[in-house]
Formats: structure tokens, C-alpha cells, sequence
């Protein structure tokens, strides 16, 4: 997600997690920037980037999560799979509030994110990063985990985001890169 017109970019601390270089693609663009890791907060899952030379970049607008109720209904933007052709779109509704999900890092450590909104918008690797939009455009959330489970199916699909209020308190100490 863009959060400003010169270049800052945020994703989820797991998906840069090990990189050694970083590139970024805009949807309007076939051209992949180099970006650098401003910082990554592994405890929230969420990571700074940014490119430099950009202007004029269209950003984020986060919605205040704390008005977000089950039921409401939002889009999963990402780009599910990896594969090629754009951004995906799904949408779903808020399933729960508050919710609370542990995944296992990339060092194999386990990690337990707070404060998550769950959704049925299907999230698919790939939309780690994206948007999660309520119907007034805004961002609500960041996708970035869907559960699973070989044991109960009906896991399947439950997907989760980090909320916008969360991102916005922790946003001013991932730019100084803390």
C-alpha cells in the first residue's frame, strides 16, 4: 500500500522478510523499482519500503477500523498467486473483530498478531501487503494471513488483516526506522 505520494510503500513484514533487494511494480507500470527496507516491525507484520524519484503517487486512505463492525462489507486487493495480469479483486464481508492468529515466521519462530479483522474475502498468497477496503474506498486493514487447516476445512478461507488503527499508531515509528 502507497501511504505517500513520494515513495513510501507498506507491506507486511513477511513478505520482505530475508530479501536481500526489494523491487516494487506499480499496477500502472511494467517496470520494477528498486526499494529499500526503511524498517520492519516482525511483531505487527508490517515493513516500510521506499522508492525514490516518485511524485504525485495516488496513496492509501485509511478508515478508522474501530467503526468496522461484522457484517460490513469490504474488497481483499492483492495479487493472489503471483500470477500474472494485474491486481485481484475479492470481496467478502467482516467476519469478526479483534481476533487474534499466530503464523509461523521465517526464522520458524511463531508469532501471534492482535487485534485483527477477519473476513471471508478470500485472501490468497499474493495479497500479503494489499488493501483490505470498506465500501467507502478506504483502507480498513492490511491482508495479511488466511487460515488453514488439514483438520477442519471449514477454516478454510477465514482470512485476517492487520487494522488500519494499528497500522496508523505504529506508521510514524516504522518511518524513522525503528
Amino acid at each position: 500500500m502507497i501511504v505517500t505520494a513520494t515513495g513510501d510503500i507498506l507491506t507486511n513484514a513477511h513478505v520482505v522478510s530475508g530479501a536481500t533487494s526489494v523491487k516494487v511494480t506499480l499496477s500502472n507500470s511494467t517496470t520494477a523499482m528498486a526499494a529499500t527496507i526503511v524498517s520492519a516491525d516482525n511483531v505487527h507484520d508490517l515493513a516500510l519500503l521506499r522508492v525514490k524519484g516518485q511524485s504525485n503517487l495516488h496513496t492509501v486512505i485509511f478508515g478508522d477500523s474501530s467503526k468496522t463492525v461484522p457484517g460490513d462489507g469490504v474488497i481483499a486487493v492483492g495479487y493472489a498467486l503471483a500470477l500474472t495480469g494485474g491486481p485481484t479483486v475479492t470481496a467478502g464481508i467482516i467476519s469478526a473483530i479483534n481476533r487474534e492468529a499466530s503464523t509461523e515466521t521465517a526464522t520458524g519462530a511463531t508469532e501471534t498478531l492482535t487485534g485483527l479483522l477477519q473476513t471471508d474475502a478470500p485472501i490468497s498468497s499474493g495479497n500479503s501487503g494489499g488493501p483490505l477496503v470498506d465500501s467507502a474506498g478506504h483502507g480498513v486493514g492490511m491482508n495479511t494471513m488466511v487460515a488453514t487447516s488439514s483438520r477442519d476445512t471449514s477454516a478454510n478461507g477465514i482470512g485476517f488483516a492487520i487494522a488500519a488503527n494499528t497500522i496508523t499508531s505504529l506508521l510514524p515509528k516504522l518511518r524513522t526506522g525503528q
